[in-house]
């Protein structure tokens, strides 16, 4: 008898251990096939680049490559994710989203100015990708959105007898990275919003690290209220926001961040957007004059 209690007891767990595992599963996503449309360009260079974007989100469970070369010459889906019928993606049960992109864009400009001997420059590297991400289980386009990005290369100064220049910089190469982190924090966003998971003595914490959320940045923080949808096609289309306070983002780890509390009473569960950082440094100016009186200030 206590041999039977003693096995009911280990079933029971690992039925509850399962049971966690499979609600906290990740999405899986597949990044299929990058197309360019500017020559000289190497879009698999850039699929690599984007798939390490997404693993960095740590929202999603990245399909491997080869299994996803696999499954799209079985099924032939390319660039457009084509469909069978029902509008379902057949053999790709396992598979949540599926990214497609096409480099619309990518390319310097040069810019300087001359003063008599002495002459400067400085390009700035320029990518548009037009992204789509098919729901895999429907066959329905969730994204489609051109994402644009640019870097500066370091400015060079040459003269009769001077010439000085960041022969390391390489603005190609940074422009196609923060694309394809904006590629992936955007993707990552869409499915699961910022959220402030915890607050503690002043400080909120919130559950996306880098790429998505790096020091320095300012974020709105707002109560999500109900949603109001298009009465054509029963599209949700957004919800009331309710503004709630700020945090500036002072310690990134690569799971999540943590911030200091600019104002606002910061309660978990709140849903975060990017403010632009001249409404943030007027918040954090604020914020400098109250701490200073109350001699606790964070920043």
């Amino acid at each position: 008898m206590k041999i039977e209690k003693y096995l009911f007891v280990i079933l029971l767990g690992t039925l509850v251990s399962l049971g966690a595992i499979a609600q906290s599963r990740k999405p899986v996503v597949g990044v299929g096939e990058i197309t360019s449309l500017v020559q000289g360009s190497n879009p698999e260079s850039f699929r690599t680049m984007l798939e390490t974007a997404m693993a960095q989100t740590n929202k999603f469970e990245l399909l491997e490559r080869s299994r996803m070369d696999e499954l799209l010459g079985e099924q032939a889906l390319g660039a457009g994710g084509l469909t069978t019928g029902g509008g379902k993606i057949g053999g790709l049960g396992s598979v949540d989203y599926l990214i497609y992109g096409s480099i619309t864009k990518l390319g310097t400009k040069k810019s300087g100015f001359a003063f008599g001997d002495l002459k400067t420059g400085s390009a700035v590297a320029e990518m548009s990708v037009d992204v789509r991400v098919v729901d895999a289980h429907s066959g329905s386009i969730r994204i489609s959105k051109a994402v644009e990005k640019s870097a500066n290369s370091a400015l060079a100064l040459t003269g009769t007898d001077l010439a000085v220049a960041d022969s390391g910089s390489d603005p190609l190469g940074e422009v196609q990275r923060l694309t394809a982190e904006a590629i992936a924090g955007m993707i990552a966003m869409d499915v699961f919003p910022i959220r402030v998971i915890n607050v503690s003595k002043g400080q909120g914490y919130v559950n996306y690290g880098p790429p998505v959320v790096e020091n320095g940045m300012y974020l709105k923080l707002v109560e999500m209220g109900e949603g109001f949808v298009d009465p054509d096609t029963g599209e949700v289309l957004g919800a009331d926001e309710t503004y709630i306070g700020a945090l500036k983002i002072t310690d990134a780890k690569p799971k999540f961040s943590i911030g200091v509390i600019l104002e606002g009473e910061v309660t978990k569960g709140l849903t975060a957007f990017e403010m632009s950082r001249k409404e943030g440094k007027k918040l954090r100016s604020k914020y400098k004059k109250a701490c200073k009186k109350d001699n606790n200030c964070l920043l």
